[in-house]
Formats: C-alpha cells, structure tokens, sequence
C-alpha cells in the first residue's frame, strides 16, 4: 500500500472507531433510559441486558459507521486541499478510494460472518427476554408441527438446552393415523430428536373383522423422529422476532420447502444476514465520485448535510422495505435483494459519470 493509501486508511480506521463508538453508546444509552425501569435490579441481568443490545445495535450502526467514516474522511482532506493536491499528483479516483473500499469491505465481511454465530444472531431475543420475564433464555409452549406423514406436538421446548418435554407424535399413512408416540422428554443429537421413555401406541386397521382389533401398546427405551429439525429452528417458526444463524437459516428452507410451507420469514432473515450488509460498500462507492476536488466554489456545510440526508434517507428505505419483507407483506428477493442490486448499478453509473480526474 502506498503512503497516501496509508495516510487515508489510519483516517478511515480512526473516523470509523470514533463514530461507530459514538452510535454504540448514544443508542444503549437511550434504551436504558427508557427501558431500564422495567429490568430486575439484579445487576447481572443489567449487565448481560446492556451487552445484548450493545451486540444488536451494531445491525444499525456498524453500516451507517462505515459510510459516515468515509463522508468525515474525505471532507477533512478536502478541506485541508489534501485531495486536490492528490489529484494533481495524477493520482486517480479509484487509488484514493481503494484503501477505504478494502477497509469498508473487510469489516462488512467480518460483521456477515458473526451472523453465523448464535452468541450475536441471538442477542436481541435474550434482551428481550431479560426485559419481559427477567430470564436469558425463555422456553415456548405448546407447539405443534409437521414432517411429512409425521405430526408432533411439544408441550414445552428449551430451545437452549436442546430439550423438549412431554411429546406426542402422530404417525400416518396414507391419510390415516396407525401410530401414537407418547415420550415424557427427548433431546436433539446427531441431527435427531430423540426421545426417552417412549409409549407406542399401534392403530390396527378396522377393515373387515374387528373381533380381533385392538391397540397395541408397546414400552421403547428411545426412538429417533424429526430430522432435521434443529431446536431453534422449531422455535423461530413460532416466534415473529426468533432469528436464525446463516447456516440454521439454509437447513430451515430446505425443511419448509420439503413440506411445502411458505419460506417467506426465514428467507427475509437470511437476505438481511447476508444481503443488506452490503448497502455500506456500495454506497460509500457511489457517493465518492461526485465529490468535488477541491473546496473552493463549495459550499462544504451544505454538501455534507446532502450527503448525510441521502445516506439516512437511502438506509431509511432500504431498512423500512426489509422490514416489510420480514412481515410477508412482499417477497424478500423483491423488498431486500431488488434495492441492493438497483443501488449497486446506481453505484457504477456515478462512477462512470464521474470518473473523469478534475482539479
């Protein structure tokens, strides 16, 4: 890397720290002032409360940081004539940008990677529950779901622990029921649930004599059932704010669309997970160009409110359609996929406008 390229990634870096500190702290600090009233004195649950909505806020403000940084980075250069000086080195728009575009990249790639843990993907849920039951970890009550010919219903699911209690399971064949499994706790391991301490309950079939007809109820020590089906991901599908990890997310569509269930919800999740990160580095691409050389014939205060204005108004609509994907209301590949790739060609045609070097 060159020592302009240098000088303009330690701005970039420092900018950045400073801003997205800033946001952190002013956005958990308006929740606590609205919301700490309703947590349990106990100071752990303040604490863990703080870190979980420290961790979920960095979905808003960890983007906005990333192209704030580049708006304070490059109007300071501006203003000092630093980049007009750049420009008449004969040095093109695309170097002085290519530190900031690699910086802004590799932190949307390292925050598109903590989607894959459950630690951050999870940490508005526990918030959430801290706030509502005092508790990290809520169970959900009776659920009810489908695997193919198989019908279960859980009386109460841990997701956390990975265990569900009193379960009744419903096998069918060819629309009739000719089994009945009743199992007083199971566990998920190996990508099964297994159940402990099973009744089986057999259906015989009532065509012809029924002299001889009869239940048969056998003991099992265990029995596997539900592959697949990952406690989390059983849990999400109840639950309107549950999310899911980017790999939970990609083994939840191919369960729903197996049994030919609407995929809408989780397919919203993952686009946000994997998609919408990357409104930062698009936009901070497209915004560079237009940028004056330098500050004379400027107006400066007026520029960088536009420049604000457009990048929270850009966020807000983006934010506001991913949101209504979230709620069905239309498809996500419409309402997140469609707006990231328009603003992508957006993007390349004002490069391509603007490309010419200017003094």
């Amino acid at each position: 890397m060159k020592i302009y390229q240098k000088f303009i990634a330690k701005e970039y870096i420092k900018n950045f720290f400073l801003i997205f500190i800033a946001l952190e702290f002013f956005f958990i600090g308006m929740d606590l002032l609205q919301n700490l009233k309703n947590i349990s004195s106990s100071a752990n649950l303040q604490i863990l409360y703080s870190v979980n909505q420290l961790l979920y806020y960095i979905n808003f403000t960890l983007p906005l940081s990333l192209v704030f940084a580049m708006l304070l980075t490059l109007f300071n250069i501006l203003k000092s004539n630093e980049l007009v000086s750049l420009y008449a080195l004969g040095i093109s728009k695309n170097e002085i940008l290519k530190p900031i575009m690699i910086i802004s990249g590799a932190i949307t790639i390292f925050y598109i990677a903590l989607n894959f843990t459950p630690f951050f993907v999870h940490s508005y849920e526990k918030a959430k529950n801290i706030k509502k039951y005092n508790v990290l970890n809520k169970s959900t009550s009776a659920l009810f779901l489908k695997s193919n010919d198989t019908y279960v219903y859980i009386d109460e699911l841990i997701p956390i622990e990975k265990r569900g209690e009193n379960l009744k399971i419903f096998i069918t064949k060819e629309h009739k029921l000719v089994e009945i499994l009743e199992a007083k706790s199971a566990t998920f391991q190996n990508n099964y649930w297994k159940l402990r301490d099973v009744t089986s309950i057999k259906i015989p079939h009532l065509n012809g004599d029924l002299r001889d007809k009869k239940l048969i109820f056998t003991k099992l020590q265990n029995k596997d059932i539900l592959h697949g089906f990952k406690p989390k991901i059983i849990d999400t599908l109840f639950q309107r704010l549950s999310k899911l990890t980017i790999q939970d997310s990609f083994t939840a569509i191919k369960l729903l669309e197996k049994q030919n269930l609407n995929s809408e919800k989780i397919r919203s999740n993952l686009y946000t997970m994997l998609i919408f990160p990357l409104f930062a580095p698009i936009v901070i691409y497209g915004l560079f160009f237009p940028l004056p050389a330098q500050r004379r014939g400027a107006n400066i205060a007026l520029l960088s409110t536009l420049y604000i204005f457009s990048i929270l108004s850009i966020w807000g609509v983006l934010f506001t359609l991913a949101k209504i994907s979230g709620s069905g209301t239309i498809s996500p590949e419409f309402g997140i996929i469609a707006p990231i790739v328009l603003l992508f060609f957006l993007s390349i045609f004002l490069s391509k406008k603007y490309q010419v070097k200017h003094i």
